[in-house]
């Protein structure tokens, strides 16, 4: 592919919560596209402070130096990483405990050379769909992952795990962060992306989410027809719920098969 179209939408909403602490961005440049959300943590504000943080450095350095491989994009992750240590440290942080922390999901997407590119830490998800059929999807820093990976917990039962949401890794965290990058992809014609806060994936079945992209004519009524069903749940402790939907090419026939 010489040239590839991308259309993308985003939606962050604040559920039941007091604030909203997810941040998304997305930015264009030179024929590059840089999809970024983040979940943060902490005390106060501090929690919408850390992934502001996390989404402003990973912008700012793809406006500075797209990504080209994985060891580019790592290390753009650890310097997000670091601002957000940074932060903590002139605010005078000294417990670990509440200390501030986001995760991070990253799309970098070449429409020159046809290649996508992305990278997490933390429980924030990327979906990739491809011919109808989720063909990758980041597996999640967390202690239900580790859980179910070690086959200490029924898929059927994860509900029931009372520390299902707690992080293993996490931008701003102490110790060494360690960011999951994939290789470069060569994208299709009406390849699918979907990155998500965990509010957001936590209310949907797999099958749910390729439904209502069946049904779907854009990545805007995609969107909207995934937030319109977390809201009619009405669930009372509704967490931040924050997607970006991304398209490739001019097809609109998305049927899942």
């Amino acid at each position: 592919m010489s040239s590839l179209a991308v259309r993308v939408s985003h939606r962050s909403c604040i559920g039941a919560r007091t604030r909203n602490e997810d941040c998304v961005g997305v930015e264009q440049v030179r024929g590059h596209w840089c999809l970024v959300l983040s979940d943060g943590a902490g005390g106060h504000s501090d929690g919408a402070l850390a992934s502001r943080l996390v989404v402003d450095r990973v912008l700012a350095g793809f406006r500075s130096r797209p990504p080209v491989d994985a060891s580019d994009l790592s290390e753009l992750l650890l310097d997000a990483h670091d601002a957000v240590v940074a932060a903590q440290r002139s605010r005078g942080a000294t417990d670990p405990a509440s200390a501030m922390h986001a995760t991070v999901v990253v799309l970098m997407i070449d429409t020159k050379t046809g290649r996508a590119l992305w990278g997490h830490v933390g429980d924030s998800r990327l979906y990739h769909w491809r011919d109808g059929r989720v063909v990758a999807m980041t597996r999640d820093d967390s202690v239900l992952q580790w859980m179910l990976d070690a086959g200490v917990v029924d898929p059927a039962r994860m509900q029931d795990v009372v520390h299902r949401g707690l992080l293993l890794a996490a931008l701003g965290s102490e110790g060494d962060v360690e960011p999951h990058v994939s290789e470069p992809l060569e994208l299709r014609e009406s390849d699918v992306f979907l990155l998500c806060s965990d509010g957001w994936w936590s209310g949907f079945e797999e099958a749910k989410i390729e439904a209502l992209l069946a049904q779907a004519s854009t990545p805007e009524d995609w969107l909207e027809s995934m937030a319109a069903a977390t809201l009619s749940r009405a669930e009372p402790k509704q967490d931040n719920f924050s997607a970006i939907g991304c398209w490739i090419g001019e097809r609109t026939d998305r049927t899942v098969r």
